[in-house]
């Protein structure tokens, strides 16, 4: 089964498609209803064998395949049995981070789409219903709710109101590596989560920060390729830890410096994937990134267009296949909405 789920992992098309074929083949002839019954029963003896050659991938390169058909072909009851692999992987990649970086970063994208996938956000149609339904249940129960509010709750309110305008204004530790885990903390003592009774963070999001503490040190990568793989990967762990803003917002503080870099001096292609990761955050951190995206971002992002409009209005048909206008056109269509999502009326 190993060699078979490695090849249909190839990135030639053929082969891909007829190991597909063959992992078929496999489950009609052992019994199984699907492939990904095959791939999770099965699953002990492929980890053992994925956690043992990504130890040597210099001489077996192509482990990453392996896990990337098993993560593509199952669901969410997968990740307790890959967690360690993908411990590994995150072991690994910080011993090899000149080398291998590349790699390894396909594997954290195979991994942080699954999870997208299986604990992703969720749309804006079951967003609504969740409101409404919340909107009804809050009608029902209106009168026990005014009987049960009481002076710590208001206490609360104004102390949760409090700490956000701070996150907002940037007044968070400073970025010290040690300093760091004590602003996660003093987040995480904030009183919306005592209120939640300190829920422990689920497997899926530890795994999505632990991802991002990587792309915070990798964006500043001299490749090129490299960096536009980890603004991938970043927007994609920004999905996963939407639901978890108490988390979110201290990654968020710290990966802050090396996204504005890559918005406002790098490649414009480093720039375009930039761009949509800052739209994907702000879906979450309005608050936190206005005062920011309106002091560091929003002078660039206009000086640009400005210097760009007399090209583009002289401009012939073939302007709409380059770079510049693509670059251009996604500021011009994301500004808005994004300016909305921050509140920025004024």
């Amino acid at each position: 089964l190993y060699p078979v789920l490695e090849k249909a992992g190839d990135r030639t098309l053929l082969i891909s498609e007829t190991a597909l074929g063959t992992l078929a083949d496999i489950c009609e002839a052992c019994g199984y209803n699907s492939v990904q019954c095959l791939i999770n029963e099965n699953s002990d003896y492929l980890v053992n064998g994925i956690s043992l050659n990504l130890r040597q991938l210099a001489y077996q390169p192509r482990a990453s395949q392996v896990l990337d058909t098993m993560l593509r072909h199952s669901d969410a009851s997968l990740l307790p049995l890959v967690e360690d692999v993908i411990q590994d992987v995150l072991s690994a990649l910080d011993q090899s981070y000149n080398s291998q970086a590349s790699t390894f970063l396909r594997v954290l994208h195979s991994v942080m789409t699954a999870l997208v996938q299986w604990f992703g956000v969720p749309s804006a149609e079951e967003h609504q219903q969740r409101q409404t339904g919340k909107g009804q249940s809050r009608t029902r129960s209106q009168g026990q709710q005014e009987v049960a509010m009481t002076s710590q709750e208001v206490e609360r309110f104004f102390l949760d109101y409090v700490r956000q305008k701070q996150i907002a204004e940037g007044d968070l530790p400073d970025l010290e590596e040690e300093e760091a885990g004590q602003c996660c903390a003093w987040l995480e003592r904030s009183p919306s989560s005592d209120t939640e009774g300190e829920a422990p963070m689920p497997i899926h999001a530890q795994l999505a920060r632990d991802v991002m503490e990587r792309c915070i040190h990798l964006l500043s990568d001299g490749s090129l390729r490299v960096r536009l793989k980890v603004l991938d990967v970043l927007e994609l762990c920004v999905s996963v830890l939407h639901p978890h803003g108490n988390h979110l917002l201290p990654m968020a503080h710290r990966v802050w410096p090396a996204l504005v870099t890559r918005l406002i001096s790098d490649d414009p292609l480093a720039v375009l994937r930039a761009f949509k990761v800052l739209c994907t955050l702000a879906q979450t951190c309005g608050d936190f990134l206005r005062q920011r995206f309106s002091k560091d971002v929003l002078p660039k992002l206009t000086s640009s267009l400005l210097s760009q409009a007399p090209v583009s209005a002289r401009a012939g048909p073939v302007y709409s296949h380059t770079l510049a206008f693509k670059l251009q056109l996604a500021v011009l269509q994301g500004l808005g909405s994004l300016c909305e999502r921050l509140d920025m009326g004024e």
